[in-house]
């Protein structure tokens, strides 16, 4: 078993991880955080991604249906259930309700193919609902995250536990992000963006690159925000209706804001980052089209591709290697379907991830993260390939609090 999992649900309060059955105790304890320190993993405690014989072949069976996507377009809350727990466990389920919680996966070391260099997170978040189950001989932990990570205050870092001076704490519906944004006329967007942003979110990093041909030009624009999701909804909105009018007519798609690994990416396709090459062997089957001007590619699970990154689909015919030589295959006779070329080659835009997984299920299609990818390029096609830039990065004052950063 190569398949690679780590659930890590922390206490908001104390950074303290929730583990299972520890010493012998059943049911969940509270410990303290280390590399080897997880709620659920399919690696044996000593056990790394890159050592052989780490995997766990009697890990507990896991499935998941988590997408991400940017925070201005509506998904569905990312979904985790553990079978085999134990009545404790079940019966703490609620326990966990509001804590926050970060999802691993990919694959482990073992497999021919497996690259373990593409595990990563797939989600991190607060835990809206979490219940236990018993049908039959099946006992069941079910977990609903809120989507999109949760919608943090200032002295939160979402996934990762808490320093000794910092003590997360989620927003909620009593305790709203308070987010306010002031728009001047002559002012290019990102100068009020990264003000806001800096002031709600001082904890986190903040990177991208939009266009400097958003300038306001009407009277001065304010708006109160309680959550990440409805702000971000607002910018990509207010940014297309000032590049294309109130009946867009373009390609442009308007600044988009998401918020993964402790970092808000802003980004409006204007600067095309790094691509990562997808290999042939990373793929499942032929990318397809999914909606007009996106198409979706199925990979094996994989947590290094994120929303808004760039990938470029393998050009060519699929090779294979055999005694040590790499060759193409040999082309189709005349007349009958090519199997070994892409139907789509070129670089393109991640714009949401869905990540769907059943570690004991055997299937092929059972491991899978779903790409699915802008077929235009919102931008120069030909522009060179650029890091985004850090706009603002968490530091500290002489107190050891978090203080924002300077645009």
């Amino acid at each position: 078993m190569s398949r690679y999992f780590k659930i890590v649900i922390t206490d908001p309060k104390t950074g303290y991880v929730f583990a299972p059955n520890v010493n012998g105790r059943l049911g969940f304890s509270l410990v303290k955080p280390t590399v080897n320190t997880w709620t659920y993993s399919s690696l044996y405690t000593d056990g790394t991604l890159t050592k052989l014989g780490s995997s766990n072949p009697s890990a507990l069976k896991v499935e998941f249906d988590i997408p991400v996507s940017f925070l201005d377009q509506p998904i569905g809350n990312p979904y985790i259930q553990i079978s085999g727990v134990s009545l404790q466990e079940m019966s703490q389920g609620a326990n966990l309700n509001r804590m926050n919680i970060a999802v691993y996966g990919g694959m482990a070391k073992g497999l021919p193919l497996a690259n373990p260099a593409q595990a990563g997170l797939l989600c991190s978040g607060q835990i809206t609902q979490a219940f236990g189950n018993w049908v039959g001989t099946s006992q069941t932990l079910s977990i609903y995250v809120q989507a999109g990570g949760s919608s943090p205050s200032s002295n939160q870092t979402t996934g990762n536990p808490s320093g000794n001076t910092i003590l997360p704490a989620p927003t909620t519906s009593e305790a709203p992000a308070n987010i306010v944004f002031q728009w001047k006329a002559g002012q290019p967007l990102l100068v009020p963006l990264m003000q806001t942003l800096q002031l709600a979110f001082p904890q986190y990093t903040i990177s991208g690159a939009i266009s400097p041909n958003l300038v306001w030009s009407g009277a001065t624009a304010t708006g109160f925000y309680s959550k990440l999701s409805q702000f971000a909804t607002y910018i990509n909105k207010a940014s297309i209706n000032l590049i294309s009018g109130y009946a867009p007519g373009t390609d442009y798609m308007g600044v988009k804001i998401a918020l993964q690994d402790n970092t808000i990416l802003i980004t409006d396709g204007t600067t095309q980052t790094a691509p990562k090459l997808l290999m042939m062997q990373d793929l499942i089957g032929q990318p397809t089209y999914g909606q007009p001007l996106e198409i979706q590619a199925l990979c094996v699970l994989r947590g290094d591709i994120k929303v808004g990154s760039y990938v470029t689909l393998p050009p060519g015919p699929l090779t294979i290697q055999q005694g040590g030589q790499t060759g193409a295959i040999a082309p189709p006779p005349q007349g009958s379907i090519n199997t070994t070329a892409q139907s789509f080659e070129g670089t393109f835009m991640c714009t949401s991830v869905r990540h769907v997984g059943s570690s004991r299920d055997g299937g092929g299609t059972s491991w899978i993260t779903a790409l699915n990818l802008l077929t235009t390029a919102p931008g120069d096609a030909k522009a060179k390939a650029y890091a985004l830039d850090v706009l603002q990065r968490p530091a500290k004052n002489r107190y050891g609090f978090y203080v924002p950063g300077q645009l």
